[in-house]
């Protein structure tokens, strides 16, 4: 699993050279060499390993065509993402439109695992982040409290729980 967060740089071409730590893992895990890089909410860049992301895509392959969350879903994540090749060098190129979006060219920036992929912000956006979580200013801000991510965390845990052992 992706865990932990790393500082890193995208260089003027919008290369990301991934972390030595998450390459490790990724080498570990064989992952390959191919990873689809998307955004499934416009806010945050993902950099997902691709026999990771075709287990996402699976799931919603088991939706109706017709399905209009699964549509507008997939719309989504195939309008910011583009699979790429990680080179020689462990950099990725991210696509054209994540690097114009989130301003991801000469810049520093924040590659946190969360679990089966890694997220990619810049610098100042991961800091206003973290400061929402932590202390939020205004309900207008609207990222969820710890203290609250833990509650319901504590409570979605409990119920996992209780139905493994109904079985």
């Amino acid at each position: 699993m992706f865990r932990g967060t790393h500082e890193a740089k995208v260089d003027e071409k919008g290369r990301l050279k991934l972390p030595a730590d998450f390459m490790k893992l990724i080498a570990e895990k064989n992952y390959g060499s191919q990873f689809f890089i998307t955004s499934r909410d416009g806010k945050v860049a993902e950099i997902w390993p691709l026999l990771e992301w075709e287990k996402e895509e699976e799931k919603k392959a088991a939706l109706p065509e017709d399905d209009e969350a699964k549509m507008t879903w997939m719309e989504v994540v195939n309008h910011f993402g583009q699979q790429v090749e990680i080179d020689k060098q462990d950099r990725l190129m991210l696509p054209r439109v994540l690097r114009d979006r989130f301003g991801l060219v000469n810049a520093e920036v924040v590659v946190t695992g969360l679990q089966r992929f890694l997220m990619l912000r810049s610098q100042q956006i991961a800091d206003q982040r973290i400061e929402g979580i932590l202390a939020p200013r205004s309900a207008s801000e609207k990222p969820m409290p710890i203290s609250e991510a833990r509650q319901i965390l504590a409570s979605r845990e409990s119920a996992q729980e209780s139905r493994k052992t109904e079985f």
